[in-house]
């Protein structure tokens, strides 16, 4: 602590004895120097939603606020990535560093940002840090910086303690993040003028006038407004993540391990008795097995064609991929129907295939389909058992906000069979075809005779075996 320090918190707290000036000048001190390590985390963390925390760290520093306020400085200490040291201070933020170091994709760091984040957010409820932090703010009713205090923990903070269900399970953690960024956004527009013009004033201040250094190790003035705006001007990036988890929240609860649907046999009745247990198995909850895929599209047309496939359905999966990693998540609906999500790791991007699987009663029985809910696209499916206890999904008719799209000579047909490895364990094979079958025969004869191109334009490979 130099006499700078002591000099600031004087300047904060007026006519103060040295005691409070010190106690005040020791809590900022610590602040700044969490905003230094959050700094030197995030540096080589890159995350959307890092900007947004080292935003909320900046503009603390500058208010002052760990040194007005014990609690908050309690706070700021429990939602910290990393330790004193730079090592990443719990098992989850230690999964994230190793996310980031892999170069996984962003997705894939933001989601375990969000769950490490989430993590520490009940650290904080659980240690009544919330519930104090109101009470001594009781003490100081009335006081204008103690307003503020108040406003920033609604705005930045009360949003994030989402409620037990979530933390249980009950709800998705992307639903409580997507709520409590949307209650954000709703109390900056109503409320948090007067909080945004103290924090444009303190940064003039410290650009202009800066009270306090840059020492080793501490994030001076002048750097923490730097750090602020910078924040500030990338922080609107993670909008998209916003979007995403308002998308992720209709899905509905995660299914667990022993969760299944009766899928297959709402699909095809007495006929389900044709297919391979291990394949009824899978269709029942797919998030029980691993998952491996390959993409093969040899043509600039079939490229093409898969482009638009997929675009429609809002995936755009048509890069020459040779070897994919990927996972399955399901989640169930109050009505019955799943959710399914499967996740493709294709170099560095993430390949998301996000829809609803639902069974509607229609004038020929039960027909399933796959809804698309974001691009107002369903598509039925026609299912059927097939040789040596196989299943064949194939995709019919398209309909777009309730119409049907016109017929395309572009058909999509999923093959599931059952295979035995050489340790002679059973897997999957999913055989994902983009055929060229035209409906007229017209239509064969110059795609196939004039135009020469193969039935087969493209196959995306898949193969799935359960969790050991």
């Amino acid at each position: 602590m130099t006499p700078a320090d002591l000099e600031d918190a004087a300047n904060y707290l007026g006519e103060a004895r040295l005691q409070e000036r010190a106690v005040f000048a020791t809590r900022q001190l610590r602040a700044r120097r969490r905003l230094y390590l959050l700094r030197a985390f995030y540096g080589s963390c890159h995350s959307r939603m890092a900007r947004i925390h080292l935003l909320a760290a900046a503009a603390v520093v500058l208010g002052r606020f760990c040194g007005f306020s014990a609690t908050f400085d309690a706070i700021g200490a429990a939602l910290m990535p990393v330790t004193d040291s730079g090592a990443p201070r719990t098992p989850a933020w230690s999964h994230y560093r190793a996310a980031c170091d892999a170069r996984k994709p962003r997705h894939l760091r933001e989601e375990l940002w969000i769950a490490a984040h989430v993590e520490d957010m009940e650290h904080v409820r659980a240690a009544g840090l919330d519930r104090a932090f109101y009470a001594e703010a009781d003490v100081h009713e009335g006081n204008p910086t103690w307003r503020l205090l108040r406003e920033h923990m609604q705005i930045t903070l009360d949003v994030r303690l989402i409620d037990h269900s979530a933390l249980a399970g009950a709800v998705a953690y992307e639903t409580a993040v997507a709520q409590g960024m949307s209650l954000a956004l709703k109390r900056i527009a109503t409320g948090g003028r007067r909080l945004l013009s103290s924090y444009a004033g303190e940064t003039t201040r410290a650009l202009v006038r800066p009270m306090i250094p840059t020492r080793p190790g501490l994030c001076g003035d002048s750097e923490t407004a730097i750090a602020l705006l910078a924040s500030s001007a990338t922080a609107w990036s993670a909008a998209s993540v916003y979007r995403r988890r308002v998308r992720a929240a209709r899905r509905g609860m995660r299914a667990a391990e022993g969760d299944a649907w009766p899928l297959l046999a709402s699909m095809l009745g007495s006929r389900v008795g044709e297919v391979a247990p291990l394949i009824v198995d899978f269709y029942s909850n797919p998030s029980r097995f691993r998952l491996q895929a390959a993409l093969e599209l040899d043509t600039l047309l079939a490229r093409f064609w898969s482009f638009v496939v997929t675009k429609l359905v809002g995936q755009n999966l048509c890069e020459i991929c040779p070897e994919m990693e990927g996972r399955f998540r399901v989640f169930r609906r109050e009505d019955g129907s799943m959710h399914f999500v499967r996740e493709l790791l294709c170099g560095d991007e993430l390949r998301v295939f996000d829809c609803d699987l639902v069974v509607r009663d229609g004038p020929e029985g039960p027909r399933p389909f796959g809804v698309f809910p974001d691009r107002g696209v369903d598509v039925e499916l026609d299912v059927r058992p097939s040789a040596e206890g196989g299943l064949v999904i194939r995709c019919q008719r398209a309909y777009f906000g309730g119409l049907q799209l016109p017929n395309a000579p572009i058909k999509v047909e999923f093959r599931t069979r059952e295979v035995v490895d050489n340790a002679g364990l059973p897997s999957l094979e999913i055989d994902g075809l983009l055929l060229m079958q035209p409906a007229t025969a017209w239509g064969w004869v110059l795609a196939h005779w004039v135009l020469r191109q193969p039935e087969e334009l493209g196959r995306i490979r898949y193969r799935a075996w359960p969790w050991d």
